[in-house]
């Protein structure tokens, strides 16, 4: 699996991710699975306009 950093801020928001998911599901659930989740999810989402918005940030 290719190695890439992910900043603080956004690695904080995958972790209360993670323990909402484990809240919710009542099992245990791997950080690096619910990253996985959260690409996939967010992929299916992105439009054409998302990409400008992107290039503005």
């Amino acid at each position: 699996m290719p190695t890439k950093h992910i900043n603080d801020a956004v690695w904080r928001k995958v972790e209360q991710m993670t323990v909402k998911a484990v809240i919710e599901t009542r099992e245990p659930i791997k950080d690096t699975d619910v990253l996985n989740w959260l690409i996939e999810r967010g992929l299916k989402g992105i439009e054409k306009e998302d990409f400008r918005d992107l290039k503005k940030e």
